[in-house]
């Protein structure tokens, strides 16, 4: 099954910044799509995402070269694992959430 992909751009023409806080766009994630949960991040910017592999201590294999014989794609991982349904990108922030 495909994952939906959405993608929240936001546009300010001013002063006004909106926030790249993770904790605040779960927040606004959960909210939209409402009752769905946060299975999974990646924070482009920090170089950091919720990993399954490392919370069962295993080597992380989605870091790897793509071209790698263990590389294994982030999202397969939380398709397969916590059935994520849904990918929702905010490139001002440099996030994507996964929903299930």
């Amino acid at each position: 099954m495909a994952i939906d992909k959405i993608t929240v751009d936001v546009k300010i023409e001013g002063e006004a910044r909106a926030t790249e806080i993770l904790a605040d766009l779960r927040s606004v994630a959960e909210t939209l799509f409402y009752p769905m949960k946060l299975v999974g991040f990646w924070d482009y910017q920090a170089d950091m995402h919720l990993c399954p592999q490392e919370e069962r201590r295993q080597t992380c294999p989605h870091k790897l070269p793509p071209d790698h014989a263990e590389h294994v794609e982030y999202v397969s991982t939380l398709q397969r694992e916590r059935r994520a349904s849904i990918e929702l990108s905010f490139p001002h922030a440099g996030i994507t959430i996964f929903l299930s």
